[in-house]
Order: C-alpha cells, then sequence, then structure tokens
C-alpha cells in the first residue's frame, strides 16, 4: 500500500511538470501583440523596423518613391540649397545675399523691374557737372555702354543719375543676361554680355564690399549660371568693380 502510494505521487508531478513545461513552451512559441518571433523585443519597442514588403508600392513619404515623396531631388545634396552646400568661396557677399531668395522671389523682381523699365529705360538724362560737358542719353543708352564707360559717367554725374539700385533686381537682371545671353531690357544693346551683366553686379553690390573673383564665383554657383573661364572671371570682377567704385565715389 504503502509502496502503490508513493508510486502514485511520483506519477502525478511527473505529470505535472510535464504540463507546466508544456504551457511555458506554449507561452513561449504563442504571438503576442506587437511582438514577432523575427523582431523580439527590440521591435516590440520599435528598434526593429523593417523596409517595405516585395508588393510595395514604393510611393509612401518615407520611402522616398512618389510625387508626395520627402526624398531630395537627383543631383541635390539632402535637399539643401544650391547655396548651402560646398564649393561657393567663402566672402562676404552683403547685398548680393538676396542671391540665396527663393527662384519664385526674384522672378518677381524681374517681373516688377521689367514693367518700371517701360518708364525708366526711356527716361532722357541731363547730365551736368561742374567743369564737364553736358550730356544727354536715355537709361537704356547709359545701360549699353561697355562697363568701365558706365563707371566714369556715374562717377563724374552721379547726382544726375538714374539708375536700377535694388540688388533683387539687378541681380534678377544679372541672371537674365547670363543665362539666355540677351537682355529683355527695351532700348538696350549690350557692349557685351559681360558687360551689361558687370553693370548689374557693381549696382547690386554692396558700395563699400569688394567684388573679387570670388564673389563672381560665388553669385555664378549660387544663380546656377553657366560656368565662366578663369579670364572671364577676372574681367567681370575687374568690371563690376569700376562700376561699384564709381557708385561708391558719386555717393560720397
Amino acid at each position: 500500500m504503502t509502496v502503490r502510494t508513493t508510486m502514485s505521487s511520483i506519477k502525478r508531478a511527473l505529470l505535472g511538470g510535464a504540463a507546466v513545461a508544456a504551457l511555458a513552451l506554449g507561452f513561449a512559441l504563442s504571438p503576442m501583440a506587437g511582438i514577432g518571433l523575427s523582431g523580439g523585443v527590440a521591435y516590440a519597442q520599435g528598434q526593429g523596423q523593417r523596409g517595405p514588403s516585395d508588393d510595395s508600392d514604393s510611393v509612401g513619404p518615407r520611402y522616398g518613391g512618389g510625387e508626395n515623396s520627402r526624398r531630395p531631388p537627383e543631383g541635390s545634396r539632402g535637399g539643401r540649397p544650391v547655396w548651402a552646400q560646398e564649393g561657393i568661396p567663402e566672402v562676404e557677399l552683403g547685398r548680393l545675399s538676396v542671391a540665396r531668395s527663393p527662384s519664385h522671389v526674384i522672378d518677381h523682381a524681374f517681373t516688377e523691374v521689367l514693367s518700371n523699365w517701360t518708364t525708366l529705360g526711356s527716361t532722357v538724362l541731363t547730365l551736368t557737372a561742374t567743369g564737364q560737358p553736358m550730356l544727354t542719353m536715355t537709361v537704356a543708352q547709359l545701360c549699353s555702354l561697355p562697363a568701365e564707360q558706365f563707371a566714369n559717367i556715374v562717377r563724374t554725374y552721379y547726382e544726375s543719375i538714374q539708375r536700377i539700385d535694388s540688388p533683387l533686381e539687378n541681380l534678377a537682371l544679372l541672371r537674365d543676361i547670363r543665362v539666355d545671353n540677351a537682355t529683355q531690357l527695351t532700348g538696350v544693346t549690350p557692349a557685351t554680355q559681360l558687360d551689361l551683366a558687370a553693370i548689374f553686379l557693381g549696382s547690386a553690390s554692396d558700395k563699400n564690399l569688394t567684388i573679387s573673383s570670388g564673389t563672381v564665383v560665388a553669385i555664378n554657383t549660387i544663380l546656377g549660371l553657366p560656368t565662366l573661364t578663369t579670364q572671364q572671371i577676372a574681367d567681370f570682377a575687374a568690371q563690376a568693380e569700376a562700376v561699384r567704385l564709381a557708385i561708391l565715389a558719386g555717393h560720397g
């Protein structure tokens, strides 16, 4: 009787242990909300997320494959604008910093200056200065001169001069002639493309900031303009600097 009771107790203990083990194993293998066998606890905490499945259309905003994508455009670096990327000389731009404005802002300035040019361009200037001969020309004719001649007239007859002073409008005009190799300013026949571009750059610049080759490269890069040779850059900078100095001298 004692032996039979002991054997029954041992059998019940073994069966109970097996049941507990089976329950533990079942718990370990059963799926739980937010916990997968492939991700474990890390996946439940958001650290094991996987990429799109094979049947994904890959157009979600996180993936970056559709029109609502946050993926930066091809050729850009993380969606940064051109002026925020590498390759631009470290020069002080002053008023020329408006070149970093969005394209639509520059476009608007361009539309405004063309609208105002209808009156300004045809304005007849009677240029007088002590000890100097009187000159008569329109603003359009003044802008058609070589940059250095434009600078000499501005320096000598500054008080009688009418010109475009806005840096944004001048840069919009600069972009126009550099991109299209022509100007939309009625009545202006540029001496050369770079002469007129230099007039615009010198007029847009701060009076007290030197225009260097680095300035030209920076503006050229920021505005995404056609590349220039080293000699063209040097000539462009020298002509624009002559205009800037003339405005500085005339302004006093």
